[in-house]
């Protein structure tokens, strides 16, 4: 095998690989956007089953939700950075469904209808924070 046959055979290795990588990014994509509508609505049901528990009176004990206040605006953009800088540091890179995650785990709640909605609509308005790309979904601290 010549020398230049095996440089035309590497370029339609990579071109196929490339290809392939394509695809695989896609793929990875759809599965997230599955999982991430997946993960609301299951917050939304475990939120429903528990108001219908409290309804029921079949609830034991004062359910945790109820001693934390549900956060909104500013003062939701101020515990999520403190959260995030706590947890990970200044030079992190966090997707934001990671990032909601680390609040819930932390016992914080968020306001509205769509609690991670109202997380990712208030994080995008943070001067303190910068996107990662255009639909990469992750996020940094700028730094201060």
């Amino acid at each position: 095998m010549s020398t230049s046959d095996l440089t035309d055979r590497l370029l339609q290795e990579r071109e196929a690989m490339t290809e392939h990588v394509g695809r695989q990014r896609e793929q990875l994509e759809r599965m997230r956007a599955i999982v991430n509508d997946l993960e609301a609505r299951l917050s939304h049901d475990e939120h429903v089953l528990g108001e219908l528990e409290g309804v029921l009176g079949l609830a034991s004990q004062l359910r945790l939700e109820s001693l934390h206040e549900r956060l909104r605006g500013q003062r939701l953009e101020e515990v999520a950075i403190a959260v995030l800088r706590e947890d990970r540091g200044e030079d992190c890179i966090v997707h934001y469904r990671d990032w909601f995650a680390l609040l819930r785990a932390r016992g914080h709640h968020v306001a509205g209808k769509d609690p991670v909605g109202t997380f990712l609509t208030q994080i995008n308005r943070c001067s303190s924070v910068e996107r990662m790309g255009r639909r990469s979904g992750q996020y940094r601290l700028v730094a201060t």
